[in-house]
């Protein structure tokens, strides 16, 4: 028997087995009279992040992409590859100073009338010169390996090849060999003019009576950079 309510007019009676019934879950979801119905909430934020990463992305991707052009395959020919694949790489230039293993070290090439100043395998400085009058034995410029030996400032050269004597002042001089001729040396020769030197060669009587003459800046920047002890070589070519 089911007991009557107040107000049945408005109410359900609902058994177990029937709380799946369509009309029971609208109740549930039907607004109570004080709650207000609220309108859905757009979903902009997700459209928004969506965008940004989009124009990220196509950033990225122009900037990785710059100006290069790509070149059809088609388009390079067997002998386009041929020619790169076979041509020859630079080879390194060589110096003087190439393969010297010496902290500082003095070439002179007697037939380049030109001497180079190496760290280790650099070219520190190279300079013409004027080296010795290969018709006198007293004045032949000796090849061999020698080593300064001494420097000093503001001295006078003197000597005698048995042809001519002199005496010569020098602000720079830097021996490295003493014989039974006299020393021999690196010095400035001022009363040369400056395209004499590289230019003289060994075979006319107006070359040096053996030493190595310099410019008076090549003499000066010699004098600053050599030690006693820095190895000396000279040869012919």
């Amino acid at each position: 028997m089911v007991r009557k309510l107040k107000n049945h007019q408005n109410m359900r009676i609902y058994r177990p087995g029937m709380l799946q019934v369509g009309n029971y879950a609208d109740i549930l979801n039907r607004p109570t009279p004080n709650q207000a119905v609220r309108p859905a909430k757009k979903r902009r934020g997700g459209m928004l992040w969506l965008v940004i990463i989009l124009a990220i992305v196509g950033s990225i991707g122009y900037l990785f992409r710059g100006e290069v052009k790509s070149i059809p395959y088609q388009s390079i020919t067997k002998q386009q590859i041929y020619n790169v694949s076979t041509t020859p790489l630079p080879k390194p230039q060589t110096t003087e100073c190439s393969g010297n293993t010496n902290p500082k070290q003095i070439i002179v090439i007697l037939s380049l009338q030109h001497i180079w100043a190496c760290n280790y395998n650099h070219v520190a400085y190279s300079s013409a010169v004027i080296t010795g009058y290969t018709g006198n034995p007293a004045d032949v410029t000796p090849t061999g390996t020698y080593h300064i030996y001494a420097k000093e400032t503001n001295v006078t050269l003197t000597g005698n090849d048995g042809v001519s004597s002199w005496r010569d002042p020098v602000s720079y001089w830097m021996p490295f060999l003493f014989n039974q001729y006299g020393a021999y040396g690196f010095h400035d020769a001022t009363w040369r003019t400056p395209n004499q030197f590289g230019n003289i060669s060994t075979s006319s009587s107006i070359a040096s009576h053996g030493c190595v003459e310099c410019p008076l800046a090549t003499a000066k920047w010699l004098f600053n950079w050599v030690q006693i002890g820095t190895p000396i070589t000279i040869k012919a070519a």
